[in-house]
């Protein structure tokens, strides 16, 4: 997740400390229930049903070793990275985009031009189609401070293992008529850089109806009570059903937004802007995001391996996969800045 994520701290007013009073009362009531979620205990054990728990390790190992060095975009071990990316592309049987797993980019920052590259792959749909859905999470990170390496295992290694889960059962039981994409993007860091790439990428190529652009960044690290926080539920239609479905087929309670109350503040994560879903949004192209908020870890050198659940990356993944694959999911936005109607898909 960006370092540059809009976080609006309310600053209390006399006039609002009636209605913030009120406030703290209801989440303190709530807290005696915080526990359930739709009639789900969200501290229940979990129980993922065809992720490779085994494999999810692998990949984040490999990511957040010190050979990776935090996968700082442009850096030498940013390629590592993209190597190792190609070999588990090819090993999943993803189709390089437009002849190539490797898409380069530049951005400006400073009085500097740096180049990134994204790793995209695709899956045909098995009858001809011009719909299209995208996966995307990103693959940088901070890279090396001195002796510090910032490995980034929640940050974002845990949603990339995801992202090559669901490309990997998208194989054995995808939607026919959809071609998936999927992305592993780079200089999200710094910026989203990878994203606003590929949205002008895809933009520039014929013949492409996105239906829905997914993004997967921090699923790692589950809060207490244990949740995945999603953003963009107002662009779908019978969305809390959705959710209500979602939450009780994989066990895992499912959050709408995040609100912290420190001291006489209250701070509400706006995620609108804060990872690689944002420029698909200006685009006007429907999204959702899977994460969960910023912890103790976050953008430290302590986000490594120990600190993740992988059995909360493994029923996250499940839970996206199965959103990805819904038939029935209709849009609210009705015209995107490809100047395509992007009202409903079936």
């Amino acid at each position: 997740m960006t370092r540059y994520m809009d976080i609006k701290a309310l600053r209390l007013t006399i006039q609002q400390m009636h209605a913030v009073t009120l406030l703290i009362g209801l989440l303190v009531l709530c807290g005696c229930s915080n526990n359930l979620h739709n009639n789900i205990d969200c501290n229940q054990p979990l129980n993922p049903s065809w992720v490779d728990l085994g494999q999810i390790t692998q990949d984040i190992q490999i990511l957040t070793s010190d050979k990776f060095a935090g996968r700082k975009t442009a850096s030498a071990e940013s390629v590592y990275s993209q190597q190792f990316l190609s070999q588990r592309f090819s090993e999943i049987g993803l189709i390089p985009w437009q002849q190539e797993y490797q898409h380069s980019f530049e951005y400006s920052s400073l009085f500097s031009t740096t180049t990134g590259v994204n790793m995209v792959g695709v899956i045909p749909s098995k009858n001809l189609s011009t719909r299209w859905r995208v996966v995307m999470a990103h693959y940088d990170h901070l890279g090396q401070q001195g002796s510090k390496i910032y490995h980034g295992a929640d940050d974002n290694a845990s949603g990339v293992s995801g992202l090559l889960a669901i490309a990997k059962q998208w194989q054995i039981s995808g939607l026919d008529d959809v071609n998936l994409m999927i992305v592993a993007t780079d200089a999200e860091e710094t910026g989203l850089h990878g994203s606003y790439a590929l949205v002008e990428q895809i933009e520039q190529t014929p013949g492409m109806e996105i239906e829905l652009a997914m993004n997967l960044d921090m699923i790692g690290h589950p809060s207490k009570p244990r949740a995945i926080y999603v953003e963009g539920e107002n662009n779908f239609n019978q969305f809390a059903t959705i959710r209500q479905q979602l939450s009780q087929q994989h066990k895992l309670c499912i959050r709408l937004s995040y609100v912290q109350r420190e001291g006489p503040n209250i701070k509400r994560m706006n995620w609108l802007n804060a990872s690689d879903h944002y420029p698909f949004h200006k685009a006007g192209l429907p999204w959702i995001y899977f994460g969960v908020p910023p912890h103790n870890k976050y953008h430290t050198p302590q986000d490594k391996i120990d600190t993740v659940n992988i059995a909360f990356i493994a029923t996250v993944t499940e839970i996206a996969y199965s959103f990805l694959t819904r038939t029935d999911l209709t849009t609210t936005r009705e015209q995107s800045r490809f100047g395509k109607n992007q009202a409903t898909f079936k």
